[in-house]
């Protein structure tokens, strides 16, 4: 008997418009109204999720937002904080000198608004897109940033990211989680970050077991979640990765690939 699925967004549960299929919005919404708890697990920041969780009735159903790829998971009805990392800001400049070192251009959050520098750059504007967020354009990235941060994301040409990514985060082996989530995003988090992890200990906290949970992803953020839990299912549009760390294939997002699986195991 399952009890929870979890499920990433851009790409798995939200189209290139970054939109719910509407069939598969009202088909998790009966879900949740029958006790299966729904977790919304993005590297997107915690504002970013706020439309989907919305759109699937969440803050009346209940159900958890996992936000940063893990560094931070909170119960969307209650607004409780129920497990969060955070990098110091002195880390966060780090971060921001080293992106700048590269030729790359680097972002954080504050509760509602992106903040960067560089408010011109393409994949920052998508970010904006995605999440639904403002861009907080400032001078100075550090003098902004005098917090603790949940995430530093850094932006790049995609090309260009995979052929620097692993002499960019070799100094940080073992002290900061980083790793590429989209072709052009390097996300940069506190040490053993991951989906997987945070959703272990929500898990925990719910007396949740293994073999009662379920993933959907389709990034190579999702690889360590779609292990983690009992049954992974990738999508078909999904990095090969995934479809190879993954006990399933399903079909693409556009095709309603979680409505036809769901319906394939007879939760629907």
């Amino acid at each position: 008997m399952y009890k929870l699925i979890a499920l990433d967004l851009d790409g798995t549960l939200t189209d290139k418009n970054k939109n719910i299929l509407e069939e598969t919005k009202q088909e998790l919404i009966k879900l949740a109204q029958k006790g299966i708890i729904i977790v919304l697990a993005s590297g997107r920041p915690t504002a970013g999720i706020f439309k989907e969780a919305k759109e699937l009735t969440l803050d009346k159903v209940g159900g958890y937002l996992l936000s940063f790829n893990g560094a931070r998971v909170l119960d969307y009805k209650t607004n409780e904080v129920v497990y969060e990392q955070t990098l110091s800001s002195e880390v966060a400049h780090e971060m921001y000198d080293r992106a700048k070192a590269f030729g790359l251009s680097p972002l954080t959050y504050n509760a509602t608004e992106i903040i960067t520098e560089d408010i011109g750059d393409h994949w920052i504007q998508l970010e904006s897109f995605t999440t639904k967020m403002n861009i907080k354009h400032v001078q100075d990235f550090k003098k902004e940033v005098n917090f603790d941060v949940n995430k530093v994301l850094i932006t790049g040409e995609p090309a260009y990211v995979a052929q620097i990514l692993d002499e960019f985060k070799a100094p940080y082996e073992g002290k900061m989680s980083i790793y590429r989530s989209d072709p052009y995003f390097i996300e940069c988090m506190a040490n053993g970050i991951d989906k997987a992890a945070s959703l272990d200990v929500l898990c925990k906290k719910l007396g949740i077991k293994q073999d009662e949970t379920i993933a959907f992803g389709d990034g190579r953020n999702d690889l360590e979640m779609l292990e983690e839990v009992n049954t992974g299912v990738a999508m078909g549009n999904a990095v090969p990765e995934a479809k190879a760390v993954a006990n399933e294939v399903c079909q693409d997002v556009i095709n309603d690939g979680i409505t036809l699986w769901l319906k394939e195991h007879d939760f629907i």
